[in-house]
This record gives C-alpha cells, structure tokens and sequence, in this order.
C-alpha cells in the first residue's frame, strides 16, 4: 500500500465522501476565521500608530482612544473565536449522528451481510477511525487554518511596505510551496499505509480475543507471539517510513522559521539605514512576519493532523463502500412456498427444479450446492441467468426485506448478542406468551430454558453460549415456527437434534403452509414428504428413500469412474 499511487483527486473523494455532509459547519467556521484574522491586525497597525502618531502628540486622550479602539476588537476577536469553538463542537457530534446511521443503513443493508465469511468482519473496526476525523478537523480549521490565513493577510500588508518586502514574501512562498510539493505525496501515502498496519494488527489481536483457548497449548502459543511480532514489525516498519516524511518536512518548516527570522530582521535594518522605512514600519512588519514565521514553524505538526486525517478518511470510506441493496419498502410477499427455478446459472451450478407449496422434502445435495440455492432464494446472490421464483412470482418484484422475512434460511450456529425473549419475539408482533412455550416444547428448549439462572431474560452470546450448537439451531427452529415463513431451509446441522423431535416441530408447520427443504447427511433418519437430490446441474425428486439410495449409489459410481 504504501507503493500505490494516491492522488489529490482520491484525497477529495474521502474527504467529500466523509465530510462533505457537514460542510456548511467547515464553511461558517471558516468565515468566522477570515473575520478573526483581519481583526488579528488591530494589535500590530495600534502599535505602529503609537509610535509615528500618538507618541509625537504626548497627549492621553488619543492614546486612551487606541486603546479603547483596540480592546473593543480582540473583544470582537474573543467572541468570534468562542463561536467558531461552538461549532466545531456540533460538527463533531453531527458527524458522528451521521456517520453511524451511514454505517448502520450499510451493514443492515449489504447485498452480502456475511462479512465473517469473506474476513471482513474487521470492517467495523474503522468506525474508530471517525473519532480521528472528529478531533482533526477542528483542530485543522481552528489551527491550521488561522495560521495559514493569518498568513496570508500578513504577507498582503507587509508587501506594501517596500518593494524588497514583496520580494522576500515571494520567496517565502515558493519556499513553503516547494518543500509541501517535496514530502507530502509520500507523507498522504505512507499515512494511509501505517493506517492499513493499525487495523491488521487489531485484525490479529481480535483474532486472539477470540480463539476460545485454542491458543493454549505450547505449539498454538508459539504461533500466536509469531503472528504478534511479525504485525508489530509490520506497523513499526510502516511508522518508520511515514516518520521519515514527516520529520524532514517539519525539519525544512523549522530552517525556513529561522532562516526567514534573520534574514527579515536583516532586510528590516538595511532599509532603515537607507532611509526608506520608518521605525513604525519597521516593528509592525516584525509583529506581522514573526507571527507568520512562528506559524510556519508549526506547520509540521498541522500537517501531521492533516496526514492523519486523510488515512482515517480513507478508512472510514472503506465503510461507504459496502454494496448494499435498495430497500423498496413494498408490503407485496410471496402469496405461496411454491418454489421454481427455470434455466438458472450461478457459477458452475443449474438449477431446474419446482417445488410445489407446503411440501416438506429430504434434501442431499453435492458440496456447495445447498448453500448456493439458500442464497439465491434469499438476493444474497445474483443468479448468471434464468428465472428464481417463490409463489409464482420473481423474486425482483419482491422488497428484498419482506422476502427475508418470508424465505428463511437456518444454516448458521452464531447469533447476534440477544435475550432469549426478545430474539423469539422478533419472528413477528403481539405474539402471545403461550405460543412462545409451545414453540420452545416442541423443539425440547422448554426445560433447558428452565434451568437457566436468568431463563428467558438470559442473554446469548454471539456463539450462542450458554447453548450448544444444536441447541441453538433447535431456538432457531422454534422462531421460524412463530414466524411461520413460506419457505424454510434446514441445513444439515438439524442432524444434531434428535429425528423425532424435528419431525414434530415441522409437523407444526404444515398448518402455515410453509415448504421446507431439509439438508440432512442421514436421509434414512427422517421421514417427511419426499426425497430430493441437488446436483451442480441436475436436480431430482424422489418418493421414496429407495430410489433416493439408488441414485445417491450411481452417483458414487460415477465420481468413481471419474476418478
């Protein structure tokens, strides 16, 4: 990363990007700035007047008129600096209102939610980066800003002094230009390279947090304190070439600090000499130029807030980039379980295959199969080609959340941080207390239950403890029954519950007319109304599980042959 190219064009996408929204805070502070900085001026143009004028005069009243005149705009200069503060602070929480809500549409909202299976889960992790851009930000406009508008200004002022004070500024500022233009492409790139570091540390270290002891043996361990080093030498080689940039760069602002000092006071003194610029002159252009000397000095440092700023954009974009869907927010669902599938390609997959509404079939499908049908049914997944339809009707004439919540799919032993009693009540409203038991008795969760500290009110973890897996799935299941969806996928994990007790929890659902198709690796265990078999291009329903049995034979036959 710290290789790649990384334009100004791609640093203003960030920043629209994560920034842009609240803009119209930047902008006003920024006013109050430009305001700030020419009332700055009081202070240097009253001491000047003092000197040429108002000391000639040797009368008070003048001299308590300036100072009057002077006290009333830094007091002006106080308020508008308290105000510009003010609004820093609601950009800052106005930001963060909208940042998480953005990050909260895309997660709930992604075309594919399974972050976990791709090793994104880390993805998150650049929500923390926001509170980099909340501190940044503030400091730039408050900071950074000021000096480099002060800056300017002076330079304006004390370019009509004299010729020679023009020159010098021109030069200063070609200065300034040629050592930004030096170090900072490597500084933007090297910044957002360290950041790349941080976040594959905490990746590892998240990692490690949550191994569930597998790292407690002597070779685990040993891999563990490698994994550790080899991130720590990879931040710290990442950090070693960002400092490199920011060092030098703050080094050449500081020699050009000094530098510029002296040669100034030199200037300064010379055209005195020559009679060409007064005393007053003189010290209001050493008030001014000190001034935006001293800024100078600390650019280095605003420069590395900027760096610093730029990366955490850059991951915090990474959030925006999240494919997700459009929700429709139809109320239109699927009016039966019928499912249908004509001519659909997806990968090296094909299905052709109906099932009619309410059927409850055995299903044993070739490696993958069965989670690519699960995807399709449910927009996870965009078929190549061919028609997917649930009742009769094409699965992109649905809202893609009304038809979630009509085609489910159990196939995962995690769940989301929950009570026992709020995940249950989510499979629909007003759901009475009674219907809940029953659902957990027909699953064999209701004693289970019982003996928990907390019973209902106890709250899960995400890999669902104090449950075992299988008791997991079996709360699943007792959900799907409460949400009595159309169409219903059992993965094989059912094989860990007991065959009858499965048997008499989807008997619950012939009533709700909900199709169900039951992976299991022991068709021979389960009964229900007919078999099918998922190939990558051929799919077959059988009545009995004989002929399930003489297919599954041939189809070894052939992988054998093949072999």
């Amino acid at each position: 990363m710290a290789k790649q190219k990384i334009g100004m064009g791609d640093v203003r996408g960030w920043l629209a990007e994560v920034i842009g929204p609240d803009g119209g805070y930047l902008r006003l502070a920024m006013v109050y700035g430009v305001a700030i900085s020419l009332l700055s001026l009081a202070t240097p143009i009253s001491v000047q007047l003092l000197i040429n004028s108002v000391a000639k005069i040797a009368l008070p009243a003048p001299l308590l008129t300036l100072s009057a005149l002077l006290f009333a705009l830094l007091l002006l200069v106080v308020v508008l600096s308290a105000l510009r503060v003010h609004i820093m602070a609601l950009f800052e929480r106005r930001i963060f209102a909208r940042t998480v809500a953005e990050i909260t549409i895309r997660a709930v909202h992604a075309r594919n939610p399974f972050f976990a299976d791709a090793r994104r889960s880390d993805l998150f992790n650049r929500y923390f980066d926001l509170m980099l851009v909340q501190k940044s930000v503030p400091s730039l406009v408050i900071g950074a800003f000021t000096i480099l508008l002060q800056s300017v200004v002076g330079l304006v002022v004390t370019s009509f002094y004299h010729p020679f004070f023009l020159a010098f500024n021109v030069v200063l500022i070609a200065l300034v230009l040629l050592i930004w233009q030096l170090w900072s492409p490597g500084a933007i790139r090297s910044a957002v390279a360290l950041s790349h570091a941080k976040h594959e540390a905490a990746r590892w270290l998240e990692g490690l947090g949550g191994s569930n002891g597998f790292y407690k043996s002597s070779r685990h361990l040993d891999f563990a304190m490698d994994g550790s080093e080899t991130m720590t030498a990879a931040y710290v080689d990442a950090h070693r070439r960002h400092f490199r940039f920011t060092f030098v760069q703050t080094c050449a602002f500081l020699l050009l600090y000094a530098t510029a000092s002296a040669a100034l006071l030199a200037l300064g003194g010379w055209l005195i000499l020559q009679n060409q610029l007064s005393i007053g002159q003189l010290v209001a252009a050493e008030l001014i130029l000190s001034g935006v000397f001293y800024g100078l000095g600390q650019l280095g440092t605003y420069l590395e807030a900027y760096y610093d700023m730029i990366a955490a954009a850059e991951e915090v974009s990474l959030l925006y980039a999240i494919p997700h869907d459009t929700p429709q927010r139809s109320s239109q669902g699927p009016s039966s379980g019928e499912v249908r599938l004509r001519g659909v390609e997806s990968g090296d997959v094909r299905f052709d295959l109906t099932i009619a509404a309410g059927r409850q079939l055995v299903a044993v499908g070739a490696p993958t199969v069965d989670r690519r049908l699960a995807m399709l049914l449910k927009r996870n997944l965009q078929p190549d080609r061919g028609l997917v339809m649930v009742g009769g009707v094409d699965l992109e004439a649905f809202d893609v959340y009304r038809l979630r919540s009509d085609v489910v799919v159990l196939d995962r032993p995690t769940i989301v941080e929950i009570r026992i009693r709020e995940y249950l009540g989510l499979a629909g409203a007003d759901i009475p207390a009674g219907k809940v038991l029953d659902a957990l008795s027909l699953v064999g969760l209701d004693s289970r239950i019982a003996q928990l500290p907390e019973g209902l009110e106890t709250t899960l973890a995400a890999s669902g403890w104090p449950f075992s897996i299988g008791e997991l799935m079996a709360l699943k299941l007792a959900n799907a029954l409460l949400a009595r969806p159309q169409v219903l996928l059992l993965s094989p994990l059912y094989d860990l519950m007991p065959p009858e007790r499965l048997s008499a929890a989807l008997e619950a659902l012939r009533e709700a007319g909900t199709t169900v198709l039951l992976f299991t690796g022991r068709p021979d265990a389960i009964c229900r109304d007919g078999y099918l078999w998922l190939g990558h291009t051929q799919q077959v329903q059988f009545e009995t599980l004989e002929q399930l049995s003489a297919a599954l034979r041939d189809q070894e036959e052939r992988n054998a042959l093949q072999a």
